[in-house]
Order: structure tokens, then sequence, then C-alpha cells
């Protein structure tokens, strides 16, 4: 195949989201013959600190296009020296917010992007507007199905999960209702700190949740959001390990899986709603298993893959040196 990936490093107990990027990388690597190329040690220590100062004065070879993975806009520097050589690259960005748009714009030129992916349908639009030169795709978050477990039922002994980031008025208004009650209850006691140490530890607990708590960031922290609401990884971790989720919907989720596949959290009684689904667990088992297989047929790293192939295949670059 006339492509190389840039291929992402040393995942082991990193942030879940450095695996993210790894389970798509595995899975193109599983689906197509790509070139690998792997980060530079080197660039990322000493060069990527200093990559805007040098970007510009580094003249495109005709080499074979670059595509790059990346959970933010820090993150592409990793891309480096690989980008610099080619021309017509290629860019799957997950976090795209409204105070990154300046610095996208000089990442497109600087990184000699062709065709731009973005998680985020509203953050799409917005970017096309800001480079009409430039193909901006919306292309939303998968997941690798084999990464994750889905526990049966009777084994699933976490009542309820809320992973990384809290929505504090929720929150408060549960954890010493749902204590007292002697429901488990597991989310960021501190700042920062995951509440799996390990990545093999996320994915046991997650498969060992009954209710998975998401919300959008534009909920959890709307400054930084700026208003945009978009899908997010958790809710296909959580339907991948047959949790019940719990929390707000995206909009472009809703267009995506056609239907709604959250549970709408009742915020004039948080607690109690939680009290009621655990007693009647089972009569949501229907919604949990539609999900199941609504994104095992849908919303795989392997879906997403096929989709960005089709817009590959009808690049002109793609015959500069055959089709794969």
């Amino acid at each position: 195949m006339n492509l190389r990936l840039i291929r992402v490093k040393n995942i082991e107990n990193q942030h879940v989201s450095v695996a993210n990027v790894d389970d798509f990388e595995t899975s193109i690597m599983e689906l197509s013959n790509v070139r690998i190329c792997q980060e530079s040690e080197y660039m990322r220590k000493f060069v990527r600190p200093f990559a805007a100062k040098v970007i510009n004065r580094l003249t495109p070879k005709s080499l074979a296009p670059v595509f790059c993975i990346s959970m933010g806009v820090t993150c592409v520097s990793r891309s480096i020296p690989h980008m610099f050589f080619s021309t017509d690259n290629l860019l799957y960005l997950f976090d795209a917010w409204t105070e990154t748009y300046g610095t996208i714009q000089k990442i497109v030129k600087a990184y000699n992007i062709k065709v731009l992916f973005i998680t985020s349908k509203e953050s799409t639009a917005s970017l096309q507007a800001l480079l009409p030169d430039t193909d901006i795709v919306w292309c939303p978050e998968g997941y690798k199905a084999e990464t994750y477990k889905a526990f049966d039922y009777p084994r699933k002994d976490i009542d309820v999960l809320q992973m990384g980031r809290k929505y504090d008025l929720w929150h408060y208004q549960v954890v010493d209702k749902l204590q007292e009650s002697g429901i488990s209850y597991l989310y960021e006691k501190t700042k920062g700190e995951v509440v799996f140490k390990s990545r093999a530890d996320f994915i046991d607990g997650l498969g060992r949740s009954k209710i998975s708590v998401c919300f959008p960031k534009s909920l959890t922290h709307n400054k930084e959001a700026n208003g945009i609401t978009t899908m997010t990884n958790r809710y296909l971790q959580s339907f991948a390990s047959k949790c019940l989720v719990l929390g707000t919907t995206p909009d472009e989720m809703k267009e995506l899986f056609g239907y709604d596949p959250v549970l709408p959290v009742d915020m004039t009684d948080p607690a109690g709603q939680i009290v009621e689904i655990l007693k009647n667990y089972n009569g949501y088992t229907p919604l949990i298993e539609k999900n199941y297989n609504e994104c095992l047929k849908n919303h795989t790293w392997h879906n997403r893959w096929m989709k960005i192939l089709d817009i590959i295949q009808q690049m002109t670059i793609w015959n500069k040196e055959g089709k794969g």
C-alpha cells in the first residue's frame, strides 16, 4: 500500500487515550498492508519542543503520504520528520476544540495535510469553513472489539462507574446517598488520578460494571469544550463492555445510531434513579444488548478505517506508486 503509518510507542500504563490510538493503529495494520514509521525517540525528546520554529524551513519530497492519528494538536509532532518529506498527508485528530482551530490551521499547512479527519461533527463544519482548500471529513471515534470484555451480567460486581472527568453537578448529588445505600460507585477521587492503574485493570473494571455514567465534555468542562458536544470513546467502550450507559447523549450520536442508546439521567433525583435501575436491571438488558450489537456492526475502528480507505483510494496521490 502506498501509505505510511506513524506508530505510537510505549502504551503500557499510559493514559487510556494513548491506548485508543494504539487500538486504531493496530486495526489498520490488521486490515491493510501499510508501511510503518516509528516515532523517533530523539525527535520526541529534543526536536518536538522546537518543532514550530523549524517546520516551515523543510521542503516536502515525493515520498509516500503519511497517515497520523493524533489525540490532540500537540501530539501531531510525533510525525516529525516523516510528514515534512511527503506531500498530501492525512491526519486523524481526536480533540479539535474551538481554542485549537488556529493551531490546526497552522498544522495543516506545515505538515502538508491534504485530508483532515475530525471526530466532532460540529468542529468538522467549522474547520471546513476555515480551511476551504483542505478536505475536512467527519469520522467519529471508534473502538476495537477484541480489546473489551463483556462480562456475564451475574458477574458484574461494580454497580456504578464514572471514568475520567466527573460531572460534578451529578456526582455530588449521588456520592453520599449511594454509599449509604451500599451501592458500589467508582470514580476519580483526585483530579487527574485514574480509577484503574493499568489498562488491563481498566478493561476488566469496565466489564464488571453494571452502569457506566457518561457525560460529554460540554457538560463536564464547558469552558474547554466551548459549546461543542461530541461522542467520546468512553460511550463505545461502555457499550462494548455491556454496561448500561447513563447520562447525556450528544446529538451526533443519535444520528450515528439512529436512536438514543443512552438512558437519560434524571437530575431531579439522580441517586433515586440509580437505586431504581439496579432494582430492575434485567429490564434494561434489551437496550444493553442492542447497543452492544450496534457497535459491533457499525462503530469499530474497522468500520472507521473502511470509510477512510474509500477516501484514500479516490485520491490522485494513490496512483503515484500504484494502489494497495
